[in-house]
């Protein structure tokens, strides 16, 4: 084969990841440093598709762990490869066992740890962030991991870079936090999620010893997880900044939730088993500081338009849905809280009067709610009978012997009660 040839022929075994024909033609000669078009080595084209078997062949066989082109390096392209984050974790564990700079930059001054961040791979930032990367170096736009994860959505990336102590007030060049691209981006829950660890989870572990708190989190956090919320949903990471997160357990038994949990007062907490005196003072203080934007029920007018996609129609109504639902814990709390502290309540300033006629308008406007996304329901179902194929009408089935039967059984019946009854009206005239 000319030299050409075996360069080409080279190329497509990596990526196909046919490590006997890799093995022959660099045994035939070929430089493991051999480059390809745009400058990329046989190690950076197997990084950039994570196949670890073949990239242990090359680093084996001299290839260079630390090889950049352009600033960008082999450990990036491995973060940024589509593969599974089992093959891009163990890929990277070996590249760094290579003696990889997980600090180093491209031209762009994004780290691998916010490529790694940006694509969403939670177990594969967890492992950079273990092996020294820096959690709040910034690009030249000033994002952060942190940003990054925020700005393409990916929750599991945000709950491990908070664990592990980035900075969520840092700022892009424009003056952008975490919590302020999620909300632009609508990743609306995230924006909720930034907006509680404001200034409680912010600097926990930097407190702490850095290797105790990255060991404690990667124990916590199982294989199995990986994409999910994993062991630390909302609640967890509200009760692990404040230190609390011994009474895990007991909101836990009661199912208490945390928007519930944050309008409560000191007898609700002394209600539901929170005694101790400084638990009760943190969580009281948390609940006062904390201010969670909460999302308003977004202006319809963008999908009032003369053809209105499923897509936008099945927004619409989980919006109105998770909207509606918002509304039941407030009641329901208040409804607990009148309930056992009605002898502390003094309702003098209004007869009682304008409570009840309050009530009765807000159970007419839910009832008014009712009956208009009742007419929707009679809507979508009526467009679904109009729109759906027409199906050809097949004639009855003829009636079974059964059938048959119990009709002939039913005239016999009926032939015989009118026969006793004419001869009961002849019976009594005679």
């Amino acid at each position: 084969m000319l030299q050409a040839d075996k360069n080409e022929a080279l190329k497509k075994a990596l990526f196909r990841g046919d490590v006997s024909l890799i093995e022959e033609l660099l045994n035939s000669g070929i430089n493991i440093e051999t480059s390809f078009q745009f400058g990329w080595t046989p190690l950076m084209c197997a990084a950039s598709v994570a196949n670890f078997a073949v990239v242990r062949l090359l680093l084996d066989r001299g290839a260079n762990a630390c090889f950049e082109i352009d600033k960008y390096t082999v450990l990036m392209a491995a973060c940024t490869a589509q593969a599974s984050e089992e093959n891009i974790l163990n890929t990277v564990e070996l590249l760094l066992s290579r003696n990889a700079d997980p600090n180093l930059a491209c031209r762009k001054q994004i780290t691998a740890l916010m490529y790694a961040a940006r694509k969403g791979y939670p177990r594969v930032v967890a492992f950079l962030v273990a092996h020294g990367s820096h959690i709040n170096a910034q690009d030249e736009n000033g994002y952060t991991a942190l940003i990054w994860a925020a700005q393409h959505g990916h929750k599991s990336v945000i709950l491990k870079l908070l664990e592990l102590g980035a900075d969520k007030n840092l700022q892009t060049k424009d003056e952008k936090t975490a919590a302020d691209l999620a909300k632009i981006n609508k990743h609306l829950e995230i924006f909720s999620l930034l907006s509680l660890a404001a200034n409680h989870l912010q600097g926990r572990y930097h407190k702490a010893v850095e290797q105790e708190a990255i060991c404690k989190f990667l124990t916590a956090v199982s294989d199995h997880s990986v994409g999910s919320y994993s062991t630390f949903h909302d609640m967890e990471v509200f009760l692990h900044g404040l230190g609390l997160e011994h009474i895990r357990e007991l909101l836990q038994e009661q199912d208490i939730a945390l928007r519930q949990l944050l309008t409560m007062q000191k007898d609700d907490l002394i209600q539901i088993g929170i005694t101790n005196p400084g638990d009760q003072q943190k969580l009281l203080d948390a609940i006062n500081d904390l201010q969670v934007e909460e999302k308003k029920f977004e202006d319809i007018s963008e999908i009032m338009k003369l053809e209105l996609s499923e897509d936008e129609l099945l927004k619409f109504l989980q919006k109105l849905n998770k909207e509606c639902s918002k509304l039941i814990i407030p009641v329901q709390t208040m409804n607990n809280h009148f309930l056992k502290n009605s002898h502390k309540m003094v309702l003098q300033w209004a007869p009682t009067k304008c409570y009840i006629e309050v009530c009765e308008d807000v159970i007419c406007s839910v009832k008014k709610l009712e009956e208009e996304v009742d007419k929707l329901k009679d809507l979508v179902v009526e467009y679904e009978e109009k729109n759906k194929p027409k199906q050809v009408k097949l004639p009855e089935k003829a009636a079974t012997l059964e059938k048959r039967l119990v009709k002939m059984g039913v005239v016999t019946l009926l032939g015989f009660g009118f026969f006793l009854c004419v001869i009961k009206l002849v019976a009594k005239r005679t």
